[in-house]
């Protein structure tokens, strides 16, 4: 039907009508816009088949396993599938608001940032802003606490069991046959634990990431302290004995998996106070000396004393100790060394010495009775906050920032610029 436009003319309507017709050829389609691919057909159709096999087999093993071993669906294993996850809530660098029971006991340490709280009675991990995450009761007579990112050791010096938690559960407990001396845990999750021993002196269990047990090594002098190196590779012994009427401190490398020992050092007339890993080797620490070695056993430097330690702190590749230098420990020298045992820093502080710390951020930190004093290690500046009476520990938390533990709460303190902010 041919339709006149309003206003048109006869004559052009006609014109119109008896235009020819032009024909438009249309290319012709396939019925699919997209070209096959068979290979891709093929692939997809075997992943499907798959899926529902595995689900298949997956469905028939949980329905095995239910019916033939029952017993082993526990709660603790159903845990320890779960073992490295961390359900802590990230809460920063300040903690404010958090308090806890005052117990003749208390043992403090951070764990995945948030505030590890440990007492003869309980273990209990709490968040920057105060609330209560882990809660776990123990009975240790002296309890002492060892952390990784990966996991939290608590065990009993002199007695017989340790326990390891992650950021919500206990994971695994043993008791051995003799009494603890010492324990270590590195950053891999990797720990050794020290006991006495009957036929040896010294037992040191090596134990995996996976709680299994990979060695033991038995001593014939009194194993005093053990540290893994950061990777867990090497392991340093450090023991005592006497001969000839002398006392003497032993220091043994074993590389992680061998029997025997790579390289040890005999120091004579001097005893092993403590030792640790510190910067790709290992701090040892006598009544006497620092001495500074690499993973492999080779000395890198050492550092004479004197003796009458106060307190000893190893971390961030430095060493720092304290030197009281009355009887009543009013004053004290506060000593910072590197790696090689080099002094980087040397003064006197007219206060009792509470704790001491190191941090990641080349910082260290003191506490005194009224106050907290950072010490920047590179520059030698110092910068002081003030905390409120009783303070126990101190905590590095961040760069400038340090957790102060007191009897029944905690809080941090900052040190911005060389500004002092109050801490509880």
């Amino acid at each position: 039907m041919k339709l006149k436009r309003k206003g048109e003319s006869r004559a052009v309507a006609r014109a119109r009508s008896a235009a020819p017709e032009i024909p438009v050829e249309l290319p012709e389609l396939p019925e699919s816009g997209i070209e096959k691919n068979e290979y891709y057909l093929h692939v997809s159709g075997t992943y499907k088949l798959l899926r529902l096999v595995t689900a298949g087999v997956l469905f028939l093993f949980v329905i095995l396993m239910l019916i033939l071993r029952p017993n082993d669906i526990t709660v603790s294993n159903i845990l320890y599938l779960f073992r490295d996850i961390n359900v802590s809530a990230d809460g920063g660098e300040a903690f404010s608001g958090v308090s806890y029971s005052a117990e003749p006991i208390q043992r403090f340490s951070v764990f995945r940032g948030e505030l590890l709280y440990v007492t003869g009675r309980e273990v209990k991990l709490f968040s920057s802003t105060g609330g209560l995450g882990l809660s776990a009761g123990i009975s240790y007579e002296d309890p002492a606490v060892d952390v990784s990112e990966k996991y939290a050791l608590v065990y009993d010096i002199g007695g017989r069991t340790f326990t390891l938690y992650n950021s919500f559960s206990e994971l695994y407990r043993e008791t051995l046959d003799y009494g603890i001396v010492s324990a270590d845990m590195c950053p891999t999750g990797d720990f050794v634990i020290v006991t006495t021993g009957r036929e040896h002196r010294s037992e040191v269990y090596l134990y995996g990431d996976d709680f299994v047990r990979r060695a033991l090594y038995k001593k014939a002098d009194y194993v005093s302290c053990a540290a893994l190196s950061d990777d867990g590779s090497r392991l340093l012994l450090t023991s005592f004995g006497t001969e000839n009427g002398e006392y003497y401190t032993d220091a043994s490398f074993y590389d992680v998996g061998a029997d025997e020992v790579g390289s040890s050092v005999r120091i004579a007339g001097e005893y092993p106070l403590a030792a640790r890993a510190t910067d790709g080797g290992f701090a040892v620490i006598t009544d006497a000396c620092v001495y500074m070695y690499g993973t492999d056993g080779a000395l890198r430097g050492s550092y004479v004393h004197g003796g009458g330690l106060g307190t000893v702190s190893v971390g961030g590749g430095y060493v720092l100790l304290t030197c009281p230098k009355n009887a009543l420990g009013s004053e004290n020298s506060v000593i910072i060394l590197d790696s090689e045992a080099k002094v980087c820093y040397n003064a006197v502080v007219g206060e009792k010495i509470a704790d001491t710390a190191l941090s990641a951020h080349k910082e260290a930190f003191l506490l005194t009775p009224g106050h907290a004093v950072m010490i920047d290690i590179a520059s030698g500046e110092e910068m002081t906050a003030s905390v409120g009476a009783g303070a126990r520990r101190i905590i590095p938390v961040g760069e400038g920032t340090a957790l102060i533990c007191m009897a029944s709460s905690a809080a941090t303190a900052s040190f911005p610029h060389g500004e002092s902010t109050g801490a509880p």
